[in-house]
Order: C-alpha cells, then structure tokens, then sequence
C-alpha cells in the first residue's frame, strides 16, 4: 500500500473515531476518538501513517485558536502566571530526578536513560536529545510514547473527576459555540488570521527553538487580535487540528510498541500514575495560593503535547491563556534546560 493511500485510510479512520466519539460523547471527542481509532487501526493492519508533518498543522491551527481567544485581560493577567509555572518546573525537575534515578535501579537502565524517559518533554525531541547521550534510545523512545498516548488517554478522565460542578455548566458553553457558529464566518477575516498566525508558526518552525511553532502562532494571532479587534476563526478548524494530532499520536502506536507492553508495563503505568498524582497536587496548591482555578491547573500540569493539551483544555472552558504560557515553558524547560543538567549528571558517571 503506498504510503498516500495509508495517510488516506488513517485519516479516515480517525475522522470516523471522532464522530463515534462524539457521538458516545467521549472526553475531548474528536482528540481521543480519532487516537483511539487510528491506534486500533494500526496494530489490527500495520499500515497506519501520518506524517510528522502533521503536527505543525496542529501546532499553528492551536497557537491561532488560543491567540484569538486572548483579551487585554488576559494579557493583564499573564504576570500572574510566574509564580505557578516556577512551582510547576521545580515539582517536575524533581520528579523527573527521583523517578529516572529510581527507574534506574529497579529496572537496571543507566542512569541518563531513566532520567530521559521520565523527561516530561516531547516524544520527538526527547528522543532526539537522547541520541546526544549515552542512553539506550528505544526505552527512552517507547516510554515517552506510552507516557503521552497514556495521559492523553486518561487525562480528560481524570479532569472530569474533580469537574463536575464545570460539567453541569457545558451545555451552556455549548449554546454559546452554537450561537457562534449560526453567525456567518467573515471569509476575509478567517483569512487575514489564518495568514497571520500561520505566518507565526512558521517562523516560530524554521528557527528550531523548542515549541516555537506553537508559541509564535499564538504570539502573532494574539498580537493581531489585539491591535485589530477581529476575530474569525470556526471551531470546525480547531476539531480538524484535534483529529490531525490524534491521528499523527495513534499511527505511533505500532504493533512493535503494543508488543514491547509488556516489558514496559509496569514503569510506564508507575510513570503515568505518578505524573495524575502530581497534577492534582500542583492543583490543590494552586487553589489553595489562589494563583489558578482547580481545573486550569490540572491542564497546565499534565505532561502531554503543549500543542495537544492546549487543543482540549477549549473543550473545558479554563483559562487557555494560562495553560498555554505554562505548557509552553514547561516543555521549553524539559528540553532546553534539562539536558544541560544531564550533562552535568554525566560528568560524574
């Protein structure tokens, strides 16, 4: 099968996923119906495929959609965000020492291989610092997928436990898409903000720092909204970018990786039980200093995609604004700063 029909056949597996997901009224349907479909799909054929390409999509589509959302509120209250993004690196720089060490001893890797499978980073960036070091790349690759696909799985489960007051207000918030979605979309105006924030990501994709295409869209989109007033973006967009990333997450889930389950179980379940446990304590905190509202804490915690995460915390009516900036530094930190400590770390192996 050549590999267009394979992308072809991925896709539309993920967009019937969606639908049966939307239709089961699943958590962030149209993010965990197309992942759960295209990942049944690829162990069940072995042909499913969706090029990383993707991911940049979905990156600018995100960056785009959580700009368009920004007021000069919002921009206000960005200064209150330090305080718990600096709590958030300190918890996980800590976590990620204390389980990569412990990984180590337990299940016999060395030491930078349990210190880079238990970064909460980016499945391919993480990968890619790994081949720098003296680590075994495929633990490092397999734990950080079953880290992301597991969080993504559970996460919005794990939200609706502590949201049920927020869950009775839904219907309202979906009148209000609804509404939104009855008034006519202004075709020059979609395209003004799709150029713009498109224009964004790009630059943010061809200078290569961490998150800079999900970062400059955003920027750019924010800017724009701002200076403008105009705001024009349908949310079928951002359901399209929510299908491209959990087809491009599923299509990962080889048949390989399902057969390496086994040996990878228990760390991987130890890993994602731990990184549920520490977001609902970086919660609790949050909501006890007053700094973040329970539920806005909890994404902004969960150590999956920025750009997936920043796509289905809309569906939960937080404050995007804030998730996003601290989503953003998180994963800066993971593959920016961290590494710099592993190198440290090494001196002394």
């Amino acid at each position: 099968m050549s590999i267009g029909i394979s992308m072809l056949f991925t896709f539309i597996v993920a967009f019937i996923g969606a639908k049966i997901g939307q239709k089961l009224h699943f958590p962030a349907p149209f993010m965990i119906g197309s992942m759960l479909a295209v990942m049944l799909f690829s162990v069940l054929t072995d042909t499913a495929y969706f090029p990383k390409e993707a991911k940049i999509i979905a990156q600018i589509v995100a960056g785009i959609f959580i700009g368009q959302k920004l007021t000069r509120s919002d921009v206000i209250h960005l200064k209150y965000v330090i305080k718990p993004t600096l709590l958030l690196l300190v918890i996980l720089t800590l976590n990620t020492f204390i389980m990569g060490l412990a990984f180590s001893y337990f299940f016999h890797w060395n030491v930078l291989t349990g210190l880079l499978a238990t970064t909460p980073g980016g499945l391919m960036d993480t990968t890619l610092i790994a081949a720098d070091f003296d680590s075994e790349i495929h633990i490092v690759a397999i734990m950080q997928l079953v880290r992301s696909v597991g969080v993504l799985l559970l996460f919005p489960t794990w939200i609706n436990l502590f949201t049920a007051e927020k869950a009775q207000e839904e219907p309202a918030e979906e009148n209000v898409e609804s509404t939104r979605k009855k008034q006519p979309l202004n075709k020059k105006h979609f395209l003004i903000v799709l150029f713009v924030g498109a224009s964004g990501g790009l630059i943010g994709y061809f200078l290569g720092f961490p998150a800079g295409t999900l970062s400059l869209s955003l920027m750019f989109s924010a800017l724009f909204k701002l200076r403008t007033n105009i705001s024009a973006f349908p949310i079928q967009i951002r359901q399209f970018a929510q299908i491209l990333a959990g087809s491009m997450v599923g299509s990962s889930f080889t048949r390989e990786v399902a057969a390496s389950l086994k040996t990878f179980f228990i760390p991987a379940l130890l890993l994602i039980v731990v990184y549920l446990l520490i977001s609902y304590l970086y919660a609790w905190i949050n909501k006890r200093k007053d700094w973040l509202d329970f539920t806005s804490a909890l994404f902004a915690s969960c150590p999956a995609g920025a750009t997936d995460i920043a796509l289905i915390s809309a569906d939960y009516g937080v404050n995007m604004n804030s998730v996003a900036m601290i989503q953003i530094a998180r994963l800066i930190h993971a593959v920016g700063i961290m590494p710099l400590l592993y190198q440290f770390v090494s001196f002394f192996l």
